[in-house]
C-alpha cells in the first residue's frame, strides 16, 4: 500500500506537506502542492479517509443530487462541481434523483451515512420542512429555482427575465404566434417561471399565446412528439411562427420533428431554447438559447459548503442568438 511517507519521498518534502495537501489546507506553495500532486498520481495514492475524518474533522468528500444526471444541462453542471470541487481537494459523489421526492430522500440519506462535508442539491419535490432537516445535519447548498421564497437563497438564474429575454427576441424578429413547449402547470418551478416569462413579454407586446403544447419530459424524445405535434397543426392552417422551448433538450427534438415535416428553421418557424447545452451548439441549425454562467454556479456552490459567504445576487446568463432564429 503506498503511504503519504512514500509520496512525501517522491516530492521531495515533508509528510505533513502531503497531509496538508490531501486534506486542503490553503497555505501551500502552489508549486509545492503541484509536486505532491503529480506524486500523488504517479504511485496511485488513495487517502485514508477514515482516519482523515478524524483527525480533521472533515471527509473531504461533498456530494450533489441532481434530478438526471444525463439530461445535457446537469451533466454539463455536474462536471463543473466535480472540478471545482477536486480544485479544493474534495472529492464528489453524485447522485440522481428523477425528481422524485422518494428517490430524493432515499439517495440524501445514502449520502448523509457517508459523512460528507456538505450537499450540493437541485431539488424538485422536496418540501422546505425536507430542507429544513436535511440542513440540520449537513451543509447545503441549492441550484435551481425550487425554494426561490424560502429561507435558503438559492444559486439560480432570474429565469422570468431570461424567458422574456428569449421571446422579446422572437417579436423583435417578427414573430407574433409563439408557442410555449413545456409543461402547463405550476410544477416544476423552473418550467412554471420560464412560462411566467413568456407569457409576460406577450402581454407587454400585446401579443396573445398561442395555444400550447404540453411534453410528458423534458427530454429530446419528448420535443420531436411534440413538435410532430405542431407541425399537424401548421399543415392544417394554423399559424404558428416561433416556438418557445423550456429546453434545449427539447427544442433538439422540435426541430428535428419540424425538419422531418418539410418545414423550414427559421424560415418557417423559429425555434429557441434554454440552457445552451452542447449539442445546441453543435446542432444543425444552431440553437438560439439562454446560457447561464453555470462555472459560477458550480463556484459558489462549493463556496457556499467551504463556508464562504457568496451573497444573495442572481447568477448572470446571456441570451445567445444563433441560426434557428436569425437564418
Amino acid at each position: 500500500m503506498v503511504t503519504q511517507l512514500d509520496v512525501a519521498k517522491r516530492a521531495g518534502v515533508g509528510r505533513r506537506t502531503v497531509s496538508h495537501v490531501v486534506t486542503g489546507f490553503p497555505y501551500v506553495n502552489q508549486g509545492v502542492r503541484e509536486r505532491v500532486l503529480a506524486a500523488i498520481e504517479e504511485l496511485g495514492y488513495v487517502p485514508n479517509r477514515a482516519a482523515q475524518q478524524l483527525r480533521t474533522g472533515r471527509s473531504g468528500v461533498i456530494a450533489l443530487t441532481v434530478p438526471d444526471i444525463g439530461v445535457g444541462y446537469f451533466g454539463e453542471l455536474g462536471n463543473l462541481v466535480v472540478e471545482e470541487a477536486a480544485a479544493h481537494g474534495l472529492g464528489t459523489v453524485v447522485a440522481q434523483t428523477r425528481g422524485s421526492r422518494t428517490r430524493e430522500l432515499a439517495e440524501v440519506e445514502r449520502i448523509l451515512a457517508l459523512q460528507p462535508d456538505g450537499l450540493i442539491m437541485s431539488p424538485i419535490d422536496l418540501t422546505a420542512a425536507d430542507l429544513e432537516s436535511i440542513a440540520d445535519r449537513t451543509s447545503v447548498a441549492l441550484i435551481g429555482e425550487q425554494f426561490v421564497d424560502g429561507p435558503q437563497h438559492p444559486i439560480a438564474i432570474d429565469n422570468v427575465k431570461a424567458a422574456s429575454d428569449v421571446v422579446e427576441h422572437l417579436i423583435s424578429s417578427g414573430r407574433t404566434r409563439i408557442v410555449f413547449l413545456g409543461m402547463l402547470g405550476d410544477s416544476p418551478r423552473f418550467n412554471a417561471l420560464r412560462r411566467t416569462g413568456y407569457l409576460a413579454a406577450l402581454e407587454r407586446a400585446d401579443l396573445a399565446a398561442a395555444p400550447g403544447v404540453e411534453v410528458a419530459d423534458f427530454t429530446t424524445a419528448d420535443g420531436f412528439d411534440a413538435g410532430g405535434a405542431l407541425a399537424a397543426r401548421i399543415a392544417n392552417g394554423e399559424s404558428i411562427d416561433a416556438i418557445f422551448c423550456v429546453t434545449d433538450e427539447v427544442a433538439i427534438g422540435v426541430v428535428r420533428a419540424l425538419h422531418d415535416a418539410g418545414l423550414r428553421v427559421p424560415a418557417d418557424v423559429a425555434v429557441a431554447g434554454f440552457d445552451d447545452i452542447v449539442e445546441g451548439r453543435h446542432s444543425t441549425p444552431r440553437l438560439t438559447t439562454i446560457s447561464p454562467d453555470k462555472r459560477e454556479i458550480a463556484r459558489r456552490a462549493v463556496a457556499v459548503l467551504l463556508g464562504e459567504e457568496v451573497g444573495r445576487d442572481e447568477i448572470g446568463y446571456r441570451l445567445e442568438v444563433r441560426e434557428s432564429t436569425s437564418g
